[in-house]
């Protein structure tokens, strides 16, 4: 049998990301941007579906979007939508949660035979 299991990882402390703001981090190799906005925290991936390159992450467009800093693409922090051209492709989303005061996100599964 093989089960699917997502890691969550700690990443940075509640304290240390105030609400109407973002950072990037580097988690398992992967480029993601963790977000807390006023509905909690949410993490995307960090790299333009069309440019292929890093986001904009010292300031978050309309409550819930970061942009590209190449052709001024938008994304959802929420949901990882395109909100703008060129870009048409979404981010990958990563489930997110708070522990002893620290965020953590769940990286990609890896398959565990058992």
């Amino acid at each position: 049998m093989v089960m699917i299991m997502s890691k969550y990882i700690p990443v940075v402390g509640t304290d240390d990301l105030p609400v109407g703001t973002c950072k990037p981090f580097i988690i398992s190799g992967i480029s993601v941007i963790v977000a807390h906005l006023a509905d909690g925290y949410h993490a995307v991936e960090n790299r333009c579906s069309h440019a292929n390159s890093p986001l904009i992450t010292s300031k978050i467009y309309r409550g819930d979007q970061v942009a590209c800093p190449i052709h001024g693409a938008r994304f959802d922090l929420k949901t990882g939508a395109a909100k703008s051209p060129p870009a048409f492709t979404g981010l990958m989303t990563f489930p997110v949660r708070v522990e002893n005061g620290r965020i953590e996100v769940a990286m990609p599964p890896t398959n565990i035979s058992s």
